[in-house]
């Protein structure tokens, strides 16, 4: 079977309009915004863990947390109707789902991390290495988002330890909330 060059230069610009279509759909429902949330929870989170007391940046953590879950399931049945590729809400909504459970198994199980401190440098990783997971899946621009964080994580716990939750907030939670605008702004 012989392709001529003016096929096979319609087929790529078809996948390529196929790609482009499914990011403009994914910019247009709930990831961008979920984005946006999360960071904002992780700004507030982790200033609250740089300047509070350990039992209250541990009660402001489980307030923002639990608001963030209310929120991103109100998100998600908000904008279900928005993504126009078929089966990725469902998949993604699940892929979520287990990796809130494998990582409470792992916490629960191995007792890791073992100091307080490290639980939300722990879970941070965790949700990186899940954005890194989404970005293989359906757009590299997320695994970029991961591996950004990521290096901001362990640079920040490695080099400057008694700055790392100030950092996280700025640049963690910062990261994640204008790579949300920026997806957002993208698919309009």
């Amino acid at each position: 079977m012989n392709i001529s060059k003016d096929e096979a230069q319609l087929s790529l610009e078809a996948i390529q309009q196929v790609q482009k279509d499914v990011r403009r759909s994914l910019a247009r429902g709930g990831g961008p915004i979920y984005m946006m949330l999360w960071g904002a929870i992780w700004f507030l989170g982790y200033l609250g863990e740089h300047f509070l007391q350990p039992a209250l940046a541990g009660k402001l953590w489980m307030a923002l947390v639990a608001v963030g879950f209310v929120l991103s399931f109100v998100i998600g049945w908000r904008t279900s109707t928005k993504i126009r590729v078929p089966g990725y809400g469902p998949r993604i909504a699940l892929f979520w789902l287990a990796w809130i459970f494998y990582t409470s198994l792992i916490i629960a199980l191995f007792h890791i991390p073992t100091q307080p401190e490290q639980m939300g440098l722990f879970i941070a990783l965790m949700a990186m290495f899940g954005y890194v997971v989404m970005g293989l899946w359906i757009w590299s621009f997320l695994a970029w988002v991961g591996i950004l964080v990521t290096v901001i994580i362990v640079l920040a716990s490695t080099l400057m330890p008694e700055y790392t939750n100030l950092i996280m907030a700025i640049l963690g939670g910062g990261t994640l909330g204008l790579s949300g605008l920026y997806i957002y702004r993208s698919g309009r």
